[in-house]
């Protein structure tokens, strides 16, 4: 991979998510050209992404679904509901988020995950403010079930 060119789109990406702009076109028009396999590489570049972005430390994995809460908000991601939280898992429910935002109400419909940016983003950013290896993953779509909404699981990795 180019990390010059990989570097480029990180920036742009992370420009149009704090001016609140969209991403899912651009990702999208990528899905339908090269196929789902892109979907590695789209949870790969949120999980870079969110690395990359300026958060503080937390001590208290409690405090973590508030953190998540005021990223998604600083970062004009979409609108997020914790659905659960433990010191293992945390499960959100995410709205209007910007790879499905102008998709749900065209009638399209997919048949895996669809999200995988917004998942590898979400891992990346609790690993940047926790430093605790996490995996995320979209056990919803709301372009499969239909829903105003797609859900989430970071599981964090116990040594």
């Amino acid at each position: 991979m180019d990390r010059q060119l990989l570097s480029k789109i990180l920036t742009q990406m992370r420009k149009h998510l704090k001016s609140g702009k969209e991403i899912g076109d651009m990702k999208v028009g990528a899905l339908l050209a090269l196929g789902h396999q892109l979907e590695a590489i789209f949870y790969y570049l949120g999980h870079e992404l969110g690395t990359h972005l300026n958060v503080k430390p937390i001590e208290d994995v409690k405090t973590i679904p508030e953190a998540i809460k005021e990223k998604i908000a600083e970062f004009n991601i979409g609108e997020v509901e914790i659905t659960e939280s433990t010191e293992e898992i945390v499960q959100l429910k995410l709205r209007g988020h910007s790879s499905i935002k102008d998709l749900v109400d065209k009638g399209i419909k997919t048949e895996g995950s669809f999200c995988s940016f917004e998942a590898g983003l979400l891992a990346g950013l609790v690993e940047k403010m926790t430093n605790i290896h996490c995996f995320a993953q979209e056990v919803d779509c709301s372009l499969q079930s239909g829903k105003n909404h797609c859900e989430f699981m970071i599981v964090f990795q116990k040594d």
